[in-house]
């Protein structure tokens, strides 16, 4: 269970384990390939040299043979079987050889018989050679051959090649080329762990980086000091930690800002709502007043005269109190905004307000002829053209306005500019949200209420540009 648990947690762990396995299974390949080989090489040799010994014999046993020289034939084959017969580590590896004359008798071996007769009769009629087993001898490589006299087959030659030294000298090889693979797995095992250390440590110090990201600590960084993929991979983190803490203080500022824009909305409304009671109370109220004194002056007027000009002052007050409605009514929300769109009611807008407060306005409307906005885009983009008109005159000290609304692809833009005085856009924005001031944040959030982007381009001295765009979809086009 335990090493279990390690396995699945620790990535060096796994990563040394597969390669381990990996050079392992590689490495047993190659030896058993290069075994393999060797003993191939070894079968060879041995039925080479069997091959020269039994040529060896057939050739030099003719004279003895038919002189019937025992003794010479025996010294023969003892003297190539010690002396022509050994492996790499000098150890023989003829199992028998002996020499058959014509009568099948053994004149001449190596020793006592022990081989199996290759054919019934014990004599060849040519050149024989086959893998056979001996209880004796084991595993034998067997040769015969026949002793000839021009055609006539006078004897056969024997031999018989062990196998049991090359057996031997194999496993000693391997065991040898084990031990030393052994102590080099060893130091690979270590080499390979101090390896995958190195690339895992910095893959386990961004994994906790991660976590303690995930758990809320966005200013967290990770200390990963190398000029490899995963020293890049460590620098992005860190920016992405940046970026995350960044983006993170600025969605608390902005809801705190949305917070403050919703409180002054509040109290915007309720002074929105004493200003028109007053207005009501102060402007329609003694107006209606005024009317009810004079009718009844009127009705108690005994001449003509005097009754026909307390009408007139009367008719005078009535059209007095209907354009101060009117005003009011145009202050809550334009009509013309609804009956003729946004075009119109801004281009009779820039007018009103550039009478009102001495500015030289021009007003262009592009793409807007036949086709209406969206009530809820027109009433923010004419909210969005208000406010700015207004920064206008509050800040900007500027002679000439000028507004452009145009319908430009599948966007709606309104663009305001003046030739004030201008400011400094980021350090003015950022201090407007830290005394709380919300005319440029209000414009922007009405901006995004419509999915729409507000751009301010400023510098001191040379105006300032409102810009907004506002994506249109398909069945607004």
């Amino acid at each position: 269970m335990i090493l279990r648990e390690l396995f699945r947690r620790r990535l060096a762990v796994q990563f040394s384990t597969a390669i381990f396995a990996l050079v392992s299974v590689i490495i047993l390949s190659v030896t058993g390939y290069l075994l393999f080989h060797e003993r191939w090489l070894l079968e060879e040799g041995l039925q080479r040299q069997g091959l020269i010994i039994v040529n060896t014999l057939v050739h030099q046993s003719l004279g003895p043979l038919l002189q019937e020289d025992d003794e010479s034939l025996l010294k023969l084959v003892r003297i190539v079987g010690s002396n022509r017969a050994q492996d790499r580590a000098g150890e023989g590896v003829v199992a028998y050889a002996m020499i058959l004359d014509r009568e099948e008798r053994v004149v001449a071996s190596t020793g006592p018989v022990r081989g199996q007769g290759l054919t019934p009769e014990g004599l060849v009629t040519s050149l024989i050679a086959r893998k056979t087993t001996s209880p004796e001898w084991g595993h034998l490589y067997e040769i015969a051959a026949p002793i000839r006299m021009g055609s006539t087959i006078v004897g056969t030659v024997r031999v018989g090649m062990s196998y049991q030294p090359l057996t031997r000298m194999l496993w000693s090889t391997a065991g040898k080329v084990l031990s030393v693979l052994f102590l080099l797995m060893l130091v690979g095992i270590g080499t390979i762990w101090r390896f995958s250390h190195h690339i895992t440590e910095p893959i386990k110090e961004l994994s906790e980086g991660a976590r303690r990201i995930a758990a809320g600590d966005l200013g967290h960084q990770v200390n990963v000091a190398r000029n490899d993929e995963i020293g890049e991979l460590s620098a992005a983190f860190n920016r992405m930690s940046v970026e995350l803490k960044r983006s993170r203080d600025e969605l608390r500022q902005k809801e705190e800002m949305r917070q403050r824009l919703l409180t002054q909305l509040i109290t915007a409304q309720e002074e929105e709502r004493k200003r028109i009671s007053r207005g009501l109370h102060d402007e329609a109220g003694q107006a209606l007043t005024s009317i009810l004194v004079g009718l009844k002056l009127i009705e108690n007027a005994t001449d003509i005269r005097e009754a026909h000009q307390q009408s007139g002052s009367l008719r005078a007050l009535t059209v007095e109190t209907l354009e101060a409605l009117h005003d009011l009514s145009l202050n809550l929300r334009p009509g013309v905004l609804d009956e003729l769109g946004l075009a119109a009611a801004l281009e009779h807008y820039v007018k009103d307000f550039g009478a009102k407060h001495g500015l030289a306005t021009d007003f262009q409307a592009h793409g807007f002829d036949s086709r209406r906005l969206p009530a809820p885009i027109e009433t923010t983009m004419y909210r969005i053209a208000q406010e700015a008109l207004t920064n206008v005159v509050r800040h900007a000290r500027a002679a000439n306005v000028s507004v452009l609304l145009e319908r430009r692809g599948n966007s709606a833009i309104l663009i305001v500019e003046d030739d004030g005085r201008g400011f400094e856009v980021e350090s003015v924005v950022g201090r407007s949200r830290n005394e709380g001031r919300l005319g440029i944040f209000g414009m922007q959030e009405r901006a995004f209420r419509i999915d729409g982007t507000l751009t301010i381009e400023s510098s001191s001295g040379g105006g300032t540009t409102v810009f907004v765009e506002v994506p249109l979809s398909k069945a607004e086009e």
